[in-house]
């Protein structure tokens, strides 16, 4: 009896969570909501895209249990290709890279924009939730990247809380940062990439804070 009880309160007392879409072989990409919902706020943060990249995960799973600073939600998405997380690839079951798949200067990776299941799931997600703020977590580098279509204030902001370089990477022709900073607003999404191999506790202590010091206004 007090189990079921216990059962019931953990329950009652996980954060909300929904199905946004499904992969290729037909896994579910979910989003799970931890803070107010009513927040106009939103911070959206991703922790996987590319499958064999996974280090982000460890950040999402611990920012379910944190408590976002007041008039903000989190939107967390832990994996956006579970497909490749499972068979350990970049790409998703067709062979597609999912951060080349976009309508913003799309230059061919899948059959036309936007054309992988898990695309149009995060696509349909920002469209309608329109976070103030998305973090994509990659790897191996080690450093912040400075937003491709997008002013730098966010993650600026972000590499000095976490302790990291920022960085101009190159332009990657159909990323899903670039679209969303293009269609939505000008910096509002930012990639970190984390460092190679499995993230130290330390390490994601410190992703865990700055995602919550940019979900303040």
């Amino acid at each position: 009896m007090i189990a079921l009880v216990l059962a019931a309160a953990l329950a009652t007392s996980a954060p909300p969570t929904e199905v946004i879409g499904h992969s290729v072989e037909g896994r579910p990409i979910t989003v799970t909501r931890v803070g107010d919902p009513t927040a106009q706020r939103k911070v959206l943060v991703v922790g996987e895209v590319h499958g064999n990249e996974p280090a982000g995960r460890g950040i999402v799973a611990a920012l379910r249990t944190t408590k976002p600073p007041a008039g903000s939600e989190l939107l967390l998405v832990e994996d956006l290709n579970p497909d490749g997380f499972a068979h350990d690839t970049r790409t998703n079951t067709h062979g597609v890279d999912l951060n080349r798949n976009s309508s913003e200067r799309w230059a061919g990776a899948g059959a036309k924009p936007w054309s992988e299941p898990e695309t149009r799931a995060i696509r349909s997600l920002i469209l309608r939730e329109r976070p103030a703020l998305t973090v994509y977590y990659h790897q191996p580098y080690g450093l912040v990247d400075v937003p491709e279509g997008g002013r730098p204030q966010q993650a600026r902001r972000y590499a000095k809380l976490a302790g990291l370089p920022l960085v101009h990477l190159r332009r990657r022709p159909g990323s899903l940062s670039r679209w969303q900073n293009v269609r939505i607003h000008q910096g509002s999404a930012i990639v970190v990439e984390l460092a190679a191999g499995p993230l130290r506790a330390a390490t994601r202590r410190r992703h865990v804070a700055a995602v919550l010091a940019l979900a303040t206004r």
